[in-house]
C-alpha cells in the first residue's frame, strides 16, 4: 500500500490510516462488520471482478460480476448513512462488439453473441441491474468505464498481466524462441486503442468521485488513442519480431505460417479487441492524459525488461 500511494504520488503517510478486512462478495453483508465500516458517510469503490477472457467460466463471471456486485449494493444500501456515495468501475468494453458510439448512458440487455467474451457481457448485466437500483434513482451512484490499464506514465512500470501485457508476454515467448519471424494479426484498418496509464486514471477517478453524480455513467478512457500500427511498431522496437497489421482480405490472399498461425492461436483472447473501431463518447473532465510515443515506449520497454518472466 505504501508502495502504491507514493508510485501515485500521493501521501505515504496515509498508509497508517489504511484497515484491511476480509470480504466475501457471496456472504451476507459481504462478510464485513459493517457497522464499523459504515460508520461515517463514506465513498465506497466497488473495483472487485474477476476478469478472464477465458471460456466456459460464464457461472463463475455471473457469481462474481453480477451477482456480487448487487449483493454489494445491497450492503452498501442498507448500512451506508446519508451522504455516501457509491462508485461502480466497469469497462469501456461492455459495449460489446455493436458499431457506432457507445454513449455515457444506462446500457440495454443483450445476448450473450453480442460480445467478445463473457466477461464482457458480465460487466453489462452488473450496469444494467444497478440502473434500476434506488442508489442510482436518489443520485449516489457513479459508474467509471475504463479502458485499456496499463502501467504508470512516469516509470513504465506494471503490476498487471492481463490486457496488452498478456498479449506483449505471448509475443515475447515465441519472439525470443524463434527471433526475427514476420507475424501477422488481422486488424481492424482504423485500429486503435484507449492505453489507461494507472496514474492520470486514478487522478481523473478521484476527481469524478468527488464531483457531482448528475451525469452517472463515465467514460474514463483518453480521448487520443494509440494506433495499432504505433503499438505493433514499439514491441518490434525491443523485441526481435515484426509485427504486422493486416485485413482479413490479406490473409486470405496469403494465409498464415504455420508460426503466424500458432502466435495467433494463443493471442486469441486479447487479438480480437485488435479487430474493432472504438468510438466511447468521452469528455476532458475524465479524459486521462493522452498516452505519447514515449510514454508508450517506456509501457513496452519497462515490460520486456522487468515485467516478463525469466
Amino acid at each position: 500500500m505504501a508502495d502504491a500511494l507514493s508510485t501515485l504520488h500521493l501521501d505515504p503517510g496515509l498508509v497508517e490510516k489504511v484497515q484491511f478486512r476480509p470480504f466475501s462478495l457471496v456472504e451476507p453483508d459481504l462478510g464485513l462488520p459493517t457497522s464499523e465500516v459504515f460508520a461515517e458517510p463514506c465513498a465506497y469503490w466497488h473495483s472487485a471482478a474477476l476478469i478472464t477472457f477465458f471460456p466456459r467460466r460464464e457461472e463463475e463471471l455471473r457469481t462474481v460480476n453480477v451477482e456480487g456486485s448487487a449483493n454489494v449494493e445491497r450492503t452498501f444500501s442498507r448500512h451506508s448513512r446519508a451522504g455516501s456515495r457509491f462508485i461502480h468501475i466497469s469497462t469501456a468494453y461492455q459495449n460489446g462488439t455493436g458499431g457506432g458510439r457507445a454513449r455515457e448512458d444506462w446500457p440495454e440487455p443483450a445476448h450473450p453473441s453480442a460480445f467478445r467474451n463473457d466477461y464482457e457481457h458480465s460487466k453489462r448485466m452488473a450496469e444494467i441491474q444497478l440502473s434500476r437500483s434506488a442508489l442510482v434513482q436518489n443520485g449516489d451512484a457513479l459508474v467509471a468505464r475504463l479502458g485499456v490499464m496499463v502501467g504508470h506514465s512516469g516509470t513504465g512500470r506494471a503490476l498487471s498481466d492481463l490486457g496488452i501485457y498478456d498479449f506483449l508476454r505471448v509475443i515475447a515467448m515465441f519472439a525470443r524462441r524463434t527471433p526475427g519471424e514476420r507475424v501477422r494479426f488481422v486488424c481492424h484498418p482504423r485500429a486503435a486503442l484507449h492505453l489507461t496509464p494507472i496514474d492520470g486514471t486514478v487522478d481523473r477517478l478521484l476527481a469524478l468521485a468527488a464531483g457531482s453524480f448528475d451525469r452517472p455513467v463515465r467514460h474514463v478512457v483518453n480521448r487520443v488513442t494509440v494506433p495499432v500500427a504505433d503499438l505493433f511498431a514499439a514491441i518490434s522496437a525491443h523485441l526481435p519480431v515484426e509485427l504486422v497489421a493486416v485485413t482479413a482480405a490479406d490473409v486470405e490472399a496469403e494465409p498464415f505460417s504455420r508460426f503466424e498461425a500458432i502466435v495467433n492461436m494463443r493471442c486469441k483472447y486479447t487479438s480480437p479487441y485488435l479487430r474493432f473501431e472504438y468510438d466511447f463518447e468521452c469528455h476532458d473532465d475524465a479524459s486521462p492524459p493522452p498516452v505519447t510515443p514515449r510514454i508508450l515506449d517506456l509501457l513496452i520497454s519497462w515490460y520486456v525488461r522487468e515485467g516478463l518472466p525469466a
